[in-house]
């Protein structure tokens, strides 16, 4: 009876409580090095997907270089409401230019990552703390549970994606609030002043950091009010709690105001669904599904994972359409109430439920994004292990296994992750694995022949857009590629012209087509395109005009006019390449395209026109129903066109 514990878990069984926190911490330092290890190999990958759309920035005006230059690029960003300054702000460490080198921006996420995971357990430890736990047990179910969420081959997209250093830094803002909350409540009982200024702090200066980095930062006072609730309130021995206008001042009142935002701009989000191939209700019924997956992926870690592109899930049309979406909805409605029901007799497991579901209030509701993306559980789940973690210590003296099985998940995690990176390392390899496992993904199909043209095989990438094309005939994305790629070689017959603009009016098309659109317009401007001139362009894009998605969307109806004009600009034609940018402002007003659209015609110096298409800009500002990208001084930066224009006119010898 009196056996000694095999050295598996001699930590687990120790009684020295110096000794066992001592250990623990090593156990945490092990933890983090298998970690970076385990991370290293996917630092070699490749920049991806929405990473070109925000850091080709950093090279929009040669360099961020001075003052004029650092405020366009950090206040410009459109990602979101906030234009996310400071994640802008923080890309700087890395680089000021673009292109740039994706390995020291992986780098930096996989610190941001590391010091996450030291918060958490930093924060995990004073909860436990709270609730009476010992210290040295209070350590280690801590080092273990954030050492699960810091190996959990799930979050590989969220800290090898670089964009996705939005994620990391809101969550690291948010954890930061949970630890200076924590302090303070920590000392309402021996010093209330000092206490209110850390509650204080918690809430109005690292919720606006935690905004400023990503939007869902704003849910920081209900993610608090949720670890109050569950596991401050429901304490072995009460304690003083913050003064309940604090509470209803900092952490209700936000907290209503965000579910009030929610669902009080019903008309705003529909809107939203106009670029969007599903509605409101069908996001709603598909995000049941989209979580309980989630919550698979976390609880059994796949040894593969299908990647970015996930713009080819399946919706759900109906209550049963398919069949498990009404499933799904009943095991997410009972997961939440008995995470509302079990507050005080299992405290940490309706933490964990609860936060989760909070965390999940923006990203994955009414607002219309895209359906499924890893990223989202970055935060949620930050105290997803913490129940498991505190039962494994409290129960590994009645079973002596469970310390052999909680080291042997900790390594399975690691193996997994390491797994998952060696292949983000591998650029083209992980292209054509996504590819295969995201068949009915056109970004995926796409990115896999993008790799194969650049590593100088563009008989395989025509090849990859052919398969696609056969499994997908209706995507107007991939026929415009296989025309991109083949023109690049050969002349573009006719026949394939026609067949083409047949595409381009029925196929299925959205508005994140117009980066190819405007990789193809420049090649055909600049007499890259075989077989396809201006004119044939113009039919093209006459073509794509019919489409049912540009005649009832003005995003797209906006973009095809754009094109227009830089068309009609290059062959010189001014009245023409003006009237089709008036048309796109009147569309859908943009001041930042409009900018660009004067700029272009001033180059091609049609230097009246330019003048012209710039006080119509100057109109929409007052009208003030144009588009603004983060906080650009539109009216300043009208009126330095306006004057550089003067200047190469009087240079010209012409008169406005």
């Amino acid at each position: 009876m009196n056996q000694k514990p095999a050295n598996t878990g001699r930590l687990f069984y120790m009684q020295n409580p110096m000794k066992k926190s001592l250990l623990s911490c090593a156990l945490f330092i092990i933890i983090l090095i298998l970690t970076l290890s385990a991370y290293w190999p996917g630092l070699a990958g490749p920049f991806l997907f929405d990473d070109f759309a925000n850091l080709d920035a950093l090279g929009k005006y040669g360099s961020v270089h001075n003052w004029e230059t650092f405020r366009l690029y950090v206040f410009g960003n459109t990602s979101g409401p906030s234009g996310r300054p400071l994640s802008m702000l923080s890309f700087l460490i890395n680089d000021n230019t673009w292109p740039s080198d994706a390995w020291s921006f992986k780098y930096t996420n996989l610190l941001i990552h590391l010091l996450n995971g030291v918060l958490l357990c930093w924060i995990s430890f004073k909860l436990l703390r709270f609730r009476q736990t010992e210290s040295s047990d209070a350590t280690l179910i801590a080092i273990v549970a954030a050492g699960c969420w810091l190996l959990h081959p799930f979050f590989v997209s969220t800290t090898l994606y670089v964009v996705q250093r939005m994620a990391q830094l809101s969550t690291l803002f948010v954890l930061l609030g949970l630890l200076l909350y924590l302090r303070g409540r920590e000392l309402l009982a021996t010093a209330p002043r000092r206490a209110s200024i850390w509650l204080t702090a918690s809430i109005i200066v690292c919720t606006p950091l935690a905004i400023l980095s990503k939007e869902n930062g704003v849910l920081l006072p209900l993610l608090i009010l949720v670890m109050e609730w569950t596991t401050l309130r429901t304490t072995p021995q009460p304690q003083p709690a913050p003064a309940r206008w604090w509470t209803g001042l900092f952490l209700v009142l936000p907290s209503l105001g965000i579910i009030g935002f929610l669902f009080g701009r019903w008309e705003y989000w529909l809107a939203g669904y106009q670029n969007r191939p599903f509605t409101l209700n069908e996001r709603l019924l598909t995000e049941g599904r989209v979580v309980l997956d989630y919550l698979q992926q976390i609880l059994l870690p796949r040894a593969s994972s299908i990647g970015l592109f996930q713009e080819s899930y399946i919706v759900s049309q109906g209550w049963l359409q398919p069949a498990s979406t009404l499933l799904a909805i009943i095991l997410i409605g009972g997961l939440f109430i008995s995470g509302l029901l079990l507050r005080k007799r299992y405290p940490l497991f309706s933490l964990a439920v609860l936060f989760f579901f909070a965390g999940h209030l923006l990203e994955s509701t009414l607002p219309p994004l895209e359906i499924y993306f890893e990223h989202r559980n970055y935060l949620p789940t930050i105290f997803f292990f913490l129940p498991p973690a505190a039962w494994l210590v409290t129960q590994a003296p009645r079973y002596r296994w469970l310390p052999a099985a909680g080291l042997l998940w900790l390594g399975l995690l690691g193996l997994l992750t390491y797994q998952h990176t060696s292949l983000w390392g591998n650029k083209t390899q992980l292209m054509q694995v996504w590819a295969a496992r995201n068949p009915d993904s056109v970004r995926a199909q796409r990115g896999a022949a993008i790799e194969l043209e650049n590593a100088g095989r563009p008989d395989l990438a025509l090849r990859q857009l052919e398969i696609a094309i056969q499994r997908l005939p209706n995507e107007v994305e991939l026929h415009l590629h296989r025309m991109a790629l083949t023109c690049s070689y050969r002349p573009i017959t006719p026949q394939e012209l026609e067949a083409l603009k047949s595409v381009l009016r029925e196929g299925s098309y959205n508005f994140s087509t117009y980066h190819l659109l405007e990789t193809i317009s420049d090649r055909i401007i600049t007499g890259h395109c075989q077989g396809v001139d201006t004119d044939a362009a113009h039919h093209l894009l006459d073509a794509l005009l019919q489409n049912p998605t540009a005649r009832v969307e003005t995003g797209p109806q906006r973009q095809i006019h754009h094109l227009q004009g830089l068309l009609y600009a290059s062959e010189n034609q001014a009245a023409l390449a003006l009237q089709h940018f008036q048309t796109a402002q009147r569309i859908l007003p943009d001041i930042e395209s409009g900018l660009v659209q004067a700029a272009v015609l001033a180059e091609h110096q049609f230097w009246n026109e330019a003048l012209q298409h710039l006080q119509t800009l100057r109109t929409l500002l007052k009208q003030g129903t144009t588009r603004r990208s983060g906080k650009i001084d539109y009216p300043a930066e009208i009126e330095h066109l306006e004057h550089l224009i003067n200047q190469d006119m009087q240079g010209a010898g012409t008169k406005p």
